[in-house]
């Protein structure tokens, strides 16, 4: 027999049993023998634990006194091993009294398994959020779920019946036959499909459709329809791209825009033969406002240049912001240069007038670089970093205008790139060197410092003129390391020259503005003249008053804690920049040194005479001392010392000398008291 039998006297001692009686309660074979009673048979499997937890007598008592009623029953028991089983006892009676009882084990395993498949793929179908369509082999609709209801609002009997086709359009150019075909080929389908609601509305669905074979014919018999309403997820994905396409602040596409629609407009310009400008615009004094006014004033600032931006482009021009205050403009199918012209003089035009922006009114101007493709290059990239290029030609040129883009202009680029590449290592290498020009009293020609000038020494140009080098440090941000470099070994030069004799005098070291806006700065000073050992009175920094005019109120902080710590401090080549009376007398600082500009003519230039004459009257009704830079002549000398100049420097007295000259020259002229 297939099921398990046992049968038990009326003592309830075993009598007789089978192989499926011990499989169903997992009995050793040698621990089964005739007339062993049920509570030892029984306490097998409860030892085991197969009936629960807890005193394992008790548990057998219970269950041989259950049995010891003789009474029919029948359950469902699902053993440890994962077997399940319907189990039936049925009592015998002779003469109606209990002889005994007969149990049967039918392994119910798989029936059960196969009910609950069947249960939890009713679930499945019922709840699931996908919608599922069941048709014929001719895609006609045999079922459907709630789900499905939902998504198109029709109910299953509007649809049963009727072909999927009448639900869903396919993709433009796919005709039902070739889809269809493409089913009974490849068994499955997977893609993006329009749904029509019953209110005439589409959505987009995430679509599978499944093949069901007929296992006799192995020809379709029916398919399997899975729909899911991905219009979130298309709308999110739209956010997205939007996000990832276009500038947070202002709207305006963003560079992986730009690079798109310029993969975009190209071939399609090749083709036809059209010409495309790219417009490069940076605005002027931007940084100032932004550092002095705060971002939010400079981020309404780029949103309403943004906007005039946008008004004066034709709808087929392109507008985006690259970041900061950086902005691009393409101008596709112009027929000649001169018409990005006319536009660049129309963004001109249109940042002229004043910006309000909360509560400040703000004045800004473009400075506009213009590449033309392909006269000016064969690809985006190239475009793109020619008008970039031109743009700083705009800037030099003295901002507020366009430039377009010229061969030479790549070559100083080039070159500027080659500088900054070289720059980066000039430290490491030990390539940079000081030189030091000696500064000396007006009256009696006695030194009173030097400054220290730098110098670079590259092992195969030679040397490099700070002219061509310095810019680029300050343009790249190097200018911070060189200039950290540069104050070390000026402090400690000096020091050096102390301890070897030297009277002790003035070392003076230039400061960038980019030094100068470092919140550290002054952490800076303090370390190279703690590690140097040179006195704090001995340093002089030298500022450009157009550093200390970007920001004067934060200036006027940092300059305050450097004269705390005792240095001395200067403004450098004063009168070349823009400087307010009003903050000039709230600086902290000890001397201005006229520019080397304005002595060079003060011979024969009566204005230039005028501008320093009256520097060094403005200096000392201020308290201030005077040195005037670039002396070359006797009769510059004369004319500074007869006005009142405190101290001098250039060439007439002494050129700039290396380390070991600077000392020997100072050393014979005054010597260490």
């Amino acid at each position: 027999m297939p099921q398990g039998i046992s049968v038990f006297d009326e003592q309830l001692c075993l009598r007789v049993w089978n192989q499926g009686f011990l499989d169903a309660l997992e009995l050793p074979p040698d621990a089964v023998h005739e007339g062993i009673h049920f509570s030892d048979v029984i306490r097998i499997p409860v030892t085991r634990g197969d009936y629960g937890q807890g005193d394992h007598e008790q548990l057998v008592e219970r269950i041989t006194t259950r049995i010891g009623k003789f009474e029919a029953d029948r359950l469902e028991e699902t053993r440890p091993n994962g077997r399940s089983y319907l189990i039936q006892n049925e009592p015998l009676f002779i003469d109606q009294q209990a002889a005994g009882f007969i149990t049967t084990y039918t392994d119910i395993s798989e029936q059960r398994a196969s009910a609950e498949r069947e249960q939890l793929a009713q679930k499945v179908y019922t709840h699931t959020p996908a919608g599922i369509i069941f048709t014929d082999e001719a895609h006609r609709i045999l079922s459907i779920n709630p789900a499905t209801t939902q998504m198109t609002g029709y109910e299953a009997f509007e649809l049963l019946g009727q072909t999927v086709y009448g639900l869903i359009t396919l993709d433009e150019g796919q005709t039902q036959d070739a889809f269809e075909r493409d089913l009974v080929l490849q068994s499955s389908w997977q893609g993006e499909l329009e749904i029509t609601r019953k209110n005439g509305d589409n959505f987009p669905a995430g679509t599978r459709v499944n093949r069901v074979d007929d296992p006799q014919s192995g020809m379709p018999a029916h398919y399997v329809w899975i729909l899911a309403d991905i219009t979130e997820r298309k709308q999110s994905e739209e956010r997205m791209r939007h996000i990832a396409q276009h500038d947070a602040l202002t709207g305006l596409p963003n560079r992986m825009a730009l690079l798109m629609r310029l993969a975009q407009l190209l071939p399609e310009a090749r083709r036809h033969g059209w010409k495309i400008a790219m417009m490069f615009l940076d605005l002027d004094r931007f940084k100032i406002i932004n550092d002095t006014l705060g971002h939010q004033v400079g981020d309404e600032l780029l949103r309403e240049v943004a906007c005039r931006l946008s008004a004066v482009v034709r709808e087929t021009d392109f507008v985006a912001r690259l970041g900061g205050d950086e902005f691009v403009i393409i101008l596709p199918g112009i027929s000649s240069a001169a018409d990005a012209a006319v536009v660049a003089g129309k963004a001109i035009g249109a940042l002229s007038s004043a910006i309000e922006a909360n509560g400040h009114e703000l004045h800004t101007s473009p400075s506009i670089g213009i590449s033309v493709f392909p006269d000016d290059g064969p690809d985006g990239d190239t475009i793109l970093k020619n008008a970039d290029t031109a743009m700083y030609h705009a800037k030099a040129a003295g901002r507020n205008n366009f430039q377009f883009f010229a061969t030479e202009m790549n070559l100083i680029t080039s070159e500027r790139l080659s500088i900054e590449h070289k720059l980066r290592h000039a430290i490491a290498r030990n390539e940079l060197v000081l030189c030091f020009q000696p500064q000396f009293l007006a009256g009696d020609g006695e030194p009173t410092g030097v400054e220290a000038l730098l110098r670079w020494h590259h092992p195969t140009e030679g040397l490099i003129s700070p002219a061509r080098f310095i810019p680029v440090a300050e343009e790249t941000g190097i200018i911070v390391e060189i200039g950290e470099w540069v104050l070390a070994t000026a402090c400690r030069e000096m020091k050096r020259w102390i301890d070897a004799g030297l009277k002790p005098m003035r070392m003076a070291v230039n400061v960038s503005a980019r030094q100068l806006r470092r919140r550290d700065f002054s952490e800076t000073v303090a370390n190279a003249l703690t590690l140097s050992g040179l006195p704090a009175e001995l340093l002089e920094l030298e500022i450009t008053e157009s550093s200390v005019m970007e920001n004067p109120q934060e200036a006027i902080l940092i300059l305050e804690r450097l004269g705390r710590m005792g240095v001395t401090l200067a403004i450098d080549d004063f009168g070349t920049g823009y400087s307010s009376l009003a903050y000039l007398k709230l600086f902290p600082i000890d001397h201005l040194k006229i520019d080397r500009s304005f002595v060079a003519d003060i011979e024969t230039d009566l204005n230039d005479r005028a501008i320093a004459f009256g520097t060094i009257a403005l200096a000392h009704s201020l308290g201030l001392k005077v040195i005037a830079e670039g002396v070359e002549t006797e009769d510059q000398l004369e004319l500074l010392r007869t006005n009142g100049c405190d101290e001098v420097q250039g060439f007439l007295m002494s050129k700039p000398l290396y380390s070991a000259a600077a000392f020997t020259f100072l050393h014979a002229r005054c010597p260490a008291e």
